[in-house]
């Protein structure tokens, strides 16, 4: 079975501010939700079945947590420890490899960091989550751009109050150490991966193996077709 997907999609930089100011800039214990403007948010405060939020989570996560530190800050140091801690590993995890495995190998791929700086925000009370998407990256300087060696994407986003009655996102990708800008392509949010895969389905056959081969090209789009 071949399953094909084109798309032309239209990004946005961050709003203005969205890093440098207003919430980003408060202590991290004000976007815990709170009250009516924070009702919705309150399920990405809660833990998984089966639980994620261990005594271990909470330990990794302390460092990064100081009292009243701005929340960007939390947000770039969780990111960057993470990226120090951890080695990318492709094929070491499966989409059921938990948390606390992925602590305990010091190793995976990007949902199992995103999972981890997720158990690590909500081990804290924060409202976080899973985002899968796809991230445009370029070609080494004086190279082509290679064919098909993009893949899916997942990071974690974490919910702030703005101005009353608004709300945003801010994300950040454990991967790559960085806050999440216009180059990510969001396809989906929820809990966990398993509420944004980005195919879902069974398959009947009589092959007693089977092999699953996906590539993945994110390129920049010269034309007016969204505008058509």
């Amino acid at each position: 079975m071949t399953i094909t997907s084109d798309s032309i999609v239209d990004v946005s930089p961050p709003p203005p501010g969205l890093y440098t100011s207003g919430p980003a800039l408060q202590p991290w214990e004000a976007a815990r939700p709170a009250g009516l403007p924070g009702s919705l948010a309150t399920e990405f405060t809660l833990d998984l079945n089966p639980p994620e939020i261990t005594d271990a989570v909470r330990e990794y996560a302390a460092p990064s947590f100081l009292p009243k530190r701005p929340l960007v800050e939390v947000l770039r140091d969780l990111a960057s420890r993470i990226y120090t801690d951890f080695t990318y590993r492709s094929g070491s995890t499966t989409i059921s490899t938990g948390v606390n495995e992925v602590l305990l190998a010091r190793e995976g791929v990007c949902q199992d960091f995103a999972r981890l700086a997720i158990a690590c925000l909500r081990a804290n009370g924060l409202a976080a989550c899973y985002v899968s998407g796809y991230l445009a990256t370029d070609p080494p300087p004086g190279k082509d751009r290679m064919i098909g060696i993009d893949a899916t994407h997942a990071w974690a986003s974490v919910w702030t109050p703005q101005q009353p009655g608004r709300f945003e996102w801010l994300g950040l990708d454990p991967t790559n150490d960085q806050l999440v800008d216009q180059r990510y392509i969001v396809v989906g949010r929820g809990r966990d991966y398993a509420d944004v895969p980005p195919l879902r389905g069974i398959i009947y056959t009589n092959s007693e193996n089977s092999v699953i081969d996906v590539s993945v090209d994110v390129v920049p789009f010269e034309g007016d077709a969204l505008h058509a």
